[in-house]
């Protein structure tokens, strides 16, 4: 009798996780530093309430000073970063009409907005450049955070593709709403404005450090991640609502998640920081 030979199993986890981007790899240039938060200049202490979404590339802060996003959905230009086509149109969590090919659009979108980030992965991962400044507190973990002089959120986003598709063909998008922005009680000019957020972080959406793939039971990921937060001083007053919709997008459909922020701090006490 012969004997059959039984083919080991498929590990879990991919040996192809994508790598941080090597040195030689061209960068964004350097984002401008900015005077004043909004129409509201820097507070006499000195500190400004620095909103950040998702952090500038090369930038040591960012602040609000951005164009409304464009009302339009097409495919990136050529030698401009995929993932900032706006999810205009369609509800969040849908997708759109696709064909039966299995690689038109996306599995699946989720929101990781509390425990241990998947993957294996933390936000050093997708943000090298800001190890060690105190743009968060608990790297790998999910959720609020307070710094003592910065204050936000950690969330990871992640969407499923079928393993015979090429991850290439799927993009990262992401847009944020400023449903209110207060600043010592006074209305902010972009108040109710939304953002195309990748787009103006000037960071790469289509390779590592910033877009981490990986692979488990549940299938083949595509991810980012954001730790939006506000910079506080002593004397800051400051009501911040964010509200975030980040997709997946296919060759002909896409899936996205809505997600939120809020913060509220008064005479630099913070009293309110939660995300949804």
């Amino acid at each position: 009798m012969q004997r059959r030979r039984v083919a080991a199993p498929t590990p879990s986890v991919d040996s192809r996780r994508a790598r941080p981007v090597p040195a030689d790899v061209p960068v964004p240039a350097r984002a401008p530093r900015w005077p004043s938060f909004g129409s509201v200049p820097l507070l006499p202490s000195g500190v400004a309430p620095l909103c950040v979404s998702l952090p500038v590339e090369g930038a040591e802060d960012e602040q609000v000073t951005d164009a409304p996003l464009r009302l339009v959905d097409e495919p990136p230009r050529s030698g401009s970063a995929a993932g900032t086509r706006s999810p205009v149109g369609e509800a969040a969590g849908g997708a759109e009409a696709a064909s039966s090919n299995i690689c038109a659009a996306p599995e699946s979108m989720t929101k990781r907005i509390s425990g241990t980030f998947a993957g294996g992965l933390s936000l050093d991962d997708y943000y090298p450049d800001l190890v060690g400044r105190g743009y968060w507190d608990g790297a790998a973990t999910a959720g609020p955070f307070d710094t003592g002089t910065r204050v936000g959120s950690s969330v990871q986003l992640a969407g499923t593709i079928r393993i015979p598709c090429r991850p290439d063909l799927f993009s990262l998008a992401q847009t944020v709403t400023y449903t209110r922005l207060r600043v010592g009680g006074t209305a902010d000019p972009d108040e109710g404005k939304t953002f195309d957020d990748i787009a103006k972080s000037g960071r790469d959406a289509t390779r590592a450090p910033f877009r981490q793939e990986f692979m488990n039971l549940d299938g083949y990921w595509i991810s980012m991640a954001d730790p939006p937060s506000v910079v506080y001083g002593p004397t800051t007053n400051l009501e911040f609502d964010r509200d975030f919709v980040t997709s997946l997008v296919g060759p002909s459909g896409r899936r996205s998640v809505s997600w939120s922020t809020s913060i509220r701090i008064a005479g630099g006490k913070v009293t309110r920081n939660s995300v949804t």
